[in-house]
Order: C-alpha cells, then structure tokens, then sequence
C-alpha cells in the first residue's frame, strides 16, 4: 500500500463501511427467515422457549465478543512485527491500540463452518405440518384488513397489498416503533457505553470492556431466555404479551437513573486545571484551557504527539513534554518512566519515595461510584432484554401466518432505520459536545479524537437519550396493547360425515339473521 494511503483515513473508513454493510447482509436472514422457520416447525407454547434460546445466543455472542476482544485489546496490533514492550507501551498507556482484527478472523471462519451444515436442513422439520394444524391464529382482527388465506404474497404484484394490509395493524405498528426506540438505545449502549464506563470511572478501555460482558452476558442471555419462558410458563395470549412488554419497560425506565452517578473529571493540567493546580469552574473549562505554560514553553511541544502521563503530584500532563520532562527511562522492562519534570510540584517529588516523577499511565481516580453504576446498570438491561422475546412473540401473534416472514423483514426495516442506524449518530454528536480536548493534527483544529471528555455532562447526555427512549418505549408498547384487537371466538360445528369444522362466530349469526 501507498505511502498516501496511510495519509488519508478516508479510505479506510469506506473500508469498514462496506465490511459493516456485508455484516448486515449476512445477518439478517438468520432474524427473519431463521426465526420463522423455528416458529414454523415447533408448537404453539414451546415456539417462545425456543426463540428464548435462539435470541439468547445472539445476545451472548456480542458479549462474549466483548469479553474476548477486551482480552485480545491486551495483545498489541502488531505484535507479529514489534515488540511493545522495545516501544515502552502497556496496555494502560493511552496511545496503545490492541489486536482488534484477530477477533474478526476467528469469527470469520466459524461462520463459514456453520454455514454448511445449516445449509444441509430441509424445507419443513418432520411433524411440522401436524403441529401448523393444532395452531390458532391471534392475529390483530377489525373484520376489515384481511380475509383468511386469500392471498399467500407469493407474488411480487401481491407486494403493495401485503405491505397495506400491515400497515392496517395499529399493534403491529406501534410494536415496531417500539422495537425501534429499543433497538436505537441498545445500539447506542454497545457503541458509546464502553467508552462512558472508560471516561467516568477513569480505568483502562480492557477494564472496560471486561466489565461492559459482564453486565451484557448474564443479562442478555438470561433476560432473554426468562421473557421467553414467562410466556410459556404462563400461556399468555398477545395482549398479556404486550402487557409483559410494558411493566418490564415501564422498570427498565427507572434504572435509567444509574446514568446519573457521574465522577469528577481527573485533574490534568491545562485542561480541568491549570498549571497553578487551580481548579477550573465547569462553565470555563474549554475557555480556560491552555496546555503551555511557563515550565514548558521553553521545550516546544507538539499537541501532535498525545502521549498522557501521570506526574506524582496526581495530575495528568498531556505528555512528558508539556510536564516538563527532560529524561526518560523504562520502568520493569514495561512502562515509562519520567524525571526532572519541571511542571510537577517541588513538595510532591520531596515527599514521594519513587525514584521516578511521572509514568505513561492513567492517574488512579477518587471516585467510588463504579460498584453502584454497576449494579444499576445490571437492573437495567436485564429488563430491556426481559421485554425482547415476548415484543417478538407479540409481533409473530398479532399478524397472520403467511405473513410473518414479510412482516419481520418490514420490522427490521423500520428498526434499522429509525434506531439502530441513526442511533450512533445521535449518541455520538450528544457525546462529542462534552468533549473539553481534541487531538489535533499539523494544527488542525478539531481534526482527530476527543481525547478528554467532560464526565458530568456526558453522564447527563447518556441519561437523557435512555430516559427518553425508554419513555418512546413505554408510550408504543402501551399503545399495541389498547389498539389490539383480538381474533373473534370460534365455535365447533359438527356436519354429517362426523368431521368437526370451525367456524366463526360472525357467519353463523350472519346465518341465523
């Protein structure tokens, strides 16, 4: 490759636009065609359980993504050319990038190795078509949207009158609004929630991810499975589905709140603080801003290296240069250490014992929070994902069956579109408005990543979008249920050869009028 290349980001960046394009094309099959087949080929009751397991696969995946690459984040990106320890970087330093690509590898061959003995399944599962026979229909019912089995939508000139005849079906509707708010604060926590649990509590981005699996894990697996179980355990009709949905959201709404613990920025100077160790007020902190400073100006430090250390005194410096540093040595064979740092108080380098003044890590923070963000974090995504199997079995329900596979592939539609798609978006320009310092490149301002972030109005902007999403949650699941209208009742009706037909309510009183 070019010497170019490496110069302008933009090309790998249409790079990951098009890997993340084919992502999607190969998932999602699997949360469409894949879900109905299930459906299709199990029982009525048992059909929860099962998706319960299937969709709690798909959320243990990512989080044992997150685990696995949190732990592959240790290994450095080139390790099968450098040494990082010759470069004296840890995985603490800041300007360290781990082997993010080994994952994608990995993954990459057991897909291919599942997908030839998927392929190998038939059409129908033996039993399936015995099972289809001992089914009833739920599907939402006004006597006006669809007749029976008129149409199969086998057609692609049947496709306008498929998509009306959803379009009709208010819960189904507000079903997918609702799986779109849902998905948009999903996508937005596995996107941006690393990176808050990372800025807030001050620990490292492999700390981060840890922690990130170990609430997604046992939450993702075990509210999924449980919602599908609770609609088995209980037999519960569409409309007590629904209802399910709603009080585990209506919960789910209040954990929010865990957004609200915040902590204190790290004092680093030039930035929180100056180099006076004067602490900045929150409305001057970006005003107020001013990496130089008289023990530095003579060094002619560039804000293109970013390379943070922490002095002795607990503050951090944006590198050695601007600390002050004038020597440099290598602390157990690992991590940097620095001395003669004209920026670092005089009484803290006569009280430390260390024989360093300043290491290329991150300063340990004060803050206590973590446990309690933690376990309120915990709370709140166990019930976001209690309510994601039964809003799928609602959604299966409340249409007919010949359109189940259309309707799905319509609601991911609507749930990329209006949430998971925009959702890193709005995350994103939320959370790039507390940034206090950006890295900047040759001098442009505003040109690479946010390298400190404001902690209290991050904490804000991340409550916010849950609460409100939530709250959208809410008002759509509320909504399905109160417009739902259920199938009428059917009665048996006995003719001469012995064979019992079923027939509705409505064409016998049409008969006896």
């Amino acid at each position: 490759m070019m010497d170019d290349d490496y110069e302008n980001p933009a090309w790998f960046a249409w790079l990951f636009f098009v890997a993340q394009m084919l992502h999607g094309a190969g998932a999602s099959p699997l949360f469409t065609l894949g879900v109905t087949y299930i459906d299709e080929n199990v029982s009525k009751k048992m059909s929860s359980v099962y998706l319960g397991i299937y969709y709690t696969m798909a959320m243990m995946g990512p989080a044992f993504g997150y685990v696995v690459g949190g732990q592959l984040l240790l290994v450095y990106t080139d390790f099968l050319y450098i040494d990082s320890s010759e470069l004296g970087l840890t995985s603490d330093s800041k300007v360290w990038i781990g082997a993010w690509w080994v994952g994608f590898l990995i993954a990459a061959i057991l897909c291919f190795l599942l997908a030839i003995s998927i392929s190998g399944y038939p059409k129908v599962l033996p039993g399936a078509e015995k099972l289809q026979q001992q089914k009833s229909s739920e599907a939402y019912n006004d006597n006006r949207t669809y007749q029976g089995n008129s149409f199969n939508y086998t057609k692609f000139k049947e496709l306008p009158l498929a998509v009306a005849v959803l379009l009709k079906n208010p819960t189904f509707f507000f079903l997918n609004l609702a799986g779109a708010s849902e998905g948009m604060i999903i996508a937005g926590f596995a996107a941006f929630l690393p990176k808050l649990i990372e800025n807030q509590f001050s620990i490292s981005p492999v700390l981060s991810a840890l922690i990130m699996g170990l609430i997604t894990i046992p939450t993702g697996g075990g509210g999924t499975f449980l919602g599908g179980y609770l609609v088995k355990k209980f037999d519960l009709s569409c409309g007590d589905i629904i209802r399910l949905c709603l009080i585990a959201t209506t919960i789910a709404t209040a954990f929010t709140s865990c957004f609200l613990l915040s902590c204190p920025n790290l004092d680093f100077a030039g930035v929180t603080i100056d180099y006076d160790k004067n602490q900045t007020s929150e409305a001057s902190l970006t005003a107020a801003m001013q990496l130089e400073d008289a023990c530095n100006v003579n060094c002619s430090c560039s804000r293109d290296i970013y390379d943070p250390v922490c002095g002795i005194d607990g503050i951090m410096y944006y590198s050695p240069c601007f600390a002050g540093c004038s020597d440099e040595s290598i602390k157990n064979n690992e991590i940097k250490s620095y001395v003669e740092c004209e920026c670092i108080r005089r009484d803290s380098i006569v009280n430390h014992t260390s024989n360093f003044e300043a290491v290329n890590l991150i300063c340990s923070s004060k803050c206590s929070r973590l446990p309690y963000f933690v376990m309120l974090c915990f709370a709140l995504m166990l019930f976001t994902f209690l309510a994601t199997m039964p809003a799928l079995s609602a959604t299966l329900r409340c249409v007919y069956d010949d359109q189940r596979s259309f309707a799905l592939g319509i609601q991911w539609i609507k749930v990329r579109l209006l949430g998971t798609i925009p959702a890193p978006m709005i995350f994103g320009t939320l959370i790039d408005e507390t940034c206090l310092l950006w890295q900047q490149q040759r001098g442009d301002h505003q040109s690479g990543a946010c390298l400190v972030y404001e902690n209290f109005h991050m904490s804000k902007y991340m409550w916010l979008l849950a609460f409100v999403g939530k709250l959208c949650s809410v008002v759509f699941f509320f909504a399905a249920w109160w417009f739902y209208i259920p199938p009428k009742q059917h009665v048996v009706k006995s003719n001469n050869s012995g064979t019992n037909n079923i027939v509705d309510i409505s064409t016998i009183d049409a008969m006896t009028a």
